[in-house]
């Protein structure tokens, strides 16, 4: 099937060239000769679900360049070269991988080279992650950005897809560090879907600039859940392609900002994260463009672009905010909540570390000595971080001619012309009803802004102790939370999960809370137990419970602690999960144990 991103295995550096060469398999380990090329991140024959891959490694200091010669298998006598750099010793490379084998080779200039043979398998599984492009009534799908950009709806689509492959691979490369298995979620395009789809609502382009991030988030919700895209197996992440900076005079704040840019959104939550379009322009549009983009430095004009780069007033750093708030969105709609730290705190702002690495200096926000924290006391993290909340809700779906009519689904085949999308009905009758909550990824309201105070409470957390070479990581609880979860299990797990549910999704009255001795139950054994913040969604505390037989019966996690000497006296989230991805989430008022 041709999809938008046929053209993303083009050059990713100054030179491309076909070669002809003879390739053969070669055991990579960990290698200490300095004068050799060294992968840190994957073996050689290693299997993966998902097809852009980062290789990260060292290669000898003298040299400034690596090159990677991509044979695929129904092609073994050309070649694809392509060029990355090689900074402080490191390189980061990613490669766009053809299901069954793809064999590797890089190469210095120096002639120095390593062979690399990585199978691309993706999972059986329908549960995906649906990226969509939402243009509005009277808005002809054209987003923000400077002249000399292509701000299309074709190009729209084509920013996203690579943005959520570059999502997919970052998560799976963070959870194998934080000691899982290289785990992520599937995409649309990975079941043979298109890139990214393109929906046209029925909301007026006039009446969604005048709604709060809040209330576009709701009504997309509820449009996607009443049209032809609904279905459990989908995680919807969208953009909306109205949104309008107005122009201020060298905004101080990000709120300045926020208030002068129109149907603009960055909320994530139940099964939908939506965001503005107004940075798309910074993302890029090919795999070549990728380091480009996140190492430009060209100044953001405010007078006409808005700016969400942190503070750090580049395109590159708007693409890196962006980009990584997407990120934080979509992790909340994979049950997180927020940390201190990492991802999920304010680490999301510097996901360009993950492709560029370390060696790259990169600014500081003013006043910052820690980015990737959240502060325990004091504003938390002043930037686009919501969390959400189930409200039930029910929807009457009507499937009439004039409705289908209305919102329309288009997926974009390639960048010139749009193709559409045949989706199955999801509804056979002429009206049902549908409750937003009950479904796996069902749209459930967010909750309030994590720009709350926080100052009266204290939290506690375990600090992350597992490989950090980027400083970019999930919060252990996190990581185990994304590990066990059924948007991440692999075919292996899922016939354990059909076995054991005798269903392929989620059944949470399976996980229990016994509340007069304080514990969680589960006949598949707990995983994780999380404490949190009604509020903010701040985890105060948590337990994991690693291993082959994890506890069917576990305690929940005092609320106060003796290595931090703080206590905390407010209703609470308890959020646990089992090692089948059953959740375990309600609220409730625990007393303060005394140590």
């Amino acid at each position: 099937m041709d999809r938008s991103f046929a053209s993303i295995q083009t050059n990713v550096a100054v030179t491309t060239t076909t070669t002809t060469t003879t390739s053969t398999k070669s055991t990579i380990t960990k290698n200490i000769n300095p004068e050799s090329i060294v992968i840190k991140n994957l073996s050689d024959g290693e299997t993966v679900t998902y097809s852009l891959v980062l290789i990260r490694g060292q290669a000898p200091s003298c040299c400034t360049k690596i090159n990677i010669r991509t044979q695929q298998h129904h092609n073994l006598k050309s070649g694809l070269v392509t060029e990355w750099p090689i900074i402080a010793g490191e390189f980061r490379i990613l490669v766009d991988l053809s299901r069954g084998i793809n064999k590797l080779q890089l190469e210095t200039a120096n002639g120095i080279k390593k062979q690399l043979t990585l199978i691309h398998e993706p999972k059986k599984s329908r549960l995906r992650v649906t990226p969509i492009y939402v243009i509005c009534a009277g808005h002809d799908g054209y987003f923000q950005g400077p002249t000399s950009e292509d701000c299309s709806p074709e190009s729209a689509a084509t920013r996203i897809g690579l943005g959520a492959r570059l999502l997919q691979s970052l998560t799976a490369e963070k959870l194998q560090e934080a000691g899982h298995a290289r785990k992520t979620f599937q995409l649309e395009r990975d079941l043979d879907g298109p890139e990214c789809l393109v929906m046209h609502s029925m909301l007026n382009v006039d009446t969604a600039r005048a709604m709060n991030q809040h209330e576009l988030w709701e009504f997309v919700g509820r449009e996607i859940m009443k049209g032809p895209l609904a279905s459990r197996d989908r995680k919807y992440l969208a953009f909306l392609s109205c949104t309008k900076y107005r122009g201020a005079p060298s905004p101080r704040t990000h709120e300045a900002t926020l208030a002068s840019t129109q149907g603009h959104a960055a909320l994530g939550g139940g099964g939908l994260a939506l965001f503005g379009s107004a940075c798309l322009h910074t993302w890029p549009t090919t795999l070549n463009q990728v380091l480009a983009k996140f190492l430009d430095k060209t100044i953001i004009d405010t007078d006409v672009l808005m700016d969400d780069s942190n503070y750090r007033g580049t395109y590159g750093g708007c693409l890196a905010t962006t980009l990584g708030s997407v990120l934080h969105e979509l992790a909340h709609t994979f049950d997180l909540g927020h940390t201190r730290q990492g991802i999920m705190g304010r680490g999301f702002n510097y996901v360009d570390h993950v492709f560029i690495g370390k060696g790259v200096v990169i600014k500081k926000s003013p006043g910052n000595t820690d980015n990737n924290r959240n502060p325990r006391n004091g504003d938390l993290q002043r930037s686009t971080i919501t969390l959400s909340k189930p409200l039930s809700v029910t929807v009457t779906i009507n499937n009439s001619n004039n409705n289908n009519n209305n919102q329309s689904i288009t997926s974009l085949a390639n960048s010139k012309a749009p193709r559409p999308c045949v989706l199955p009905e999801l509804f056979g009758d002429n009206s049902k009803t549908k409750d937003l909550v009950v479904n796996e990824n069902s749209i459930n309201r967010t909750s309030p802004d994590i720009d709350l105070q926080f100052s009266h409470h204290n939290t506690y957390v375990f600090e992350t102790s597992f490989c950090q070479p980027d400083k970019i990581f999930w919060g252990p609880s996190c990581a185990t939370i994304l590990a066990y979860h059924r948007w991440f299990a692999g075919d292996n797990e899922n016939e354990i999960i059909n076995d054991n549910n005798s269903h392929y999704y989620r059944n949470n009255s399976l996980i229990e809370y016994i509340a007069k001795r304080n514990v969680i139950r589960s006949s598949f054994g707990i995983r994780v137990i999380e404490l949190r913040d009604v509020s903010t969604g701040m985890v105060i505390n948590y337990r994991q419970f690693p291993g082959a037989r994890p506890p069917l019966e576990a305690v929940v996690p005092p609320l106060s602690s003796p290595l931090a000497h703080t206590c905390y006296d407010a209703p609470l989230v308890i959020f646990a999960e089992d090692s089948v991805g059953n959740v375990l989430n309600i609220t409730a008022s625990l007393h303060t144990p005394e140590f």
